[in-house]
């Protein structure tokens, strides 16, 4: 996609957000649960976009240096995994932020 497309999806989603009072309205006020819901849910799909990106981007890296230097292929692999345990420990900590505020609606 070019970045006049993206420029457009965002724009296209903010006045979405912008003018969601009507959609989470029941009757004629606001209702926060909708506003909790979704903050809910772009928690954790930010912090799941997030997460992928960053896994990517260490995978790519790694795998890079190991095919440039396989020698040090030992001493690269430990901490790509901890790096990639930290990544998917936030994506972790999203979705169980996510749960707590779904967890508010009840």
């Amino acid at each position: 996609m070019k970045l006049s497309h993206w420029m457009t999806l965002a724009i296209v989603m903010t006045a979405a957000l912008l003018v969601g009072d009507t959609a989470f309205a029941a009757d004629g006020a606001p209702n926060e649960r909708g506003f909790i819901a979704l903050g809910a849910g772009l928690a954790i799909g930010l912090a799941a976009l997030g997460g992928t990106l960053g896994q990517g981007n260490a995978a790519r890296a790694t795998y890079e240096s190991i095919a440039r230097n396989p020698q040090a292929s030992d001493k690269i692999q430990t901490p790509f995994f901890i790096g990639m345990a930290l990544i998917e420990s936030l994506v972790i900590v999203a979705f169980v932020v996510a749960f707590s505020l779904v967890g508010q609606l009840g």
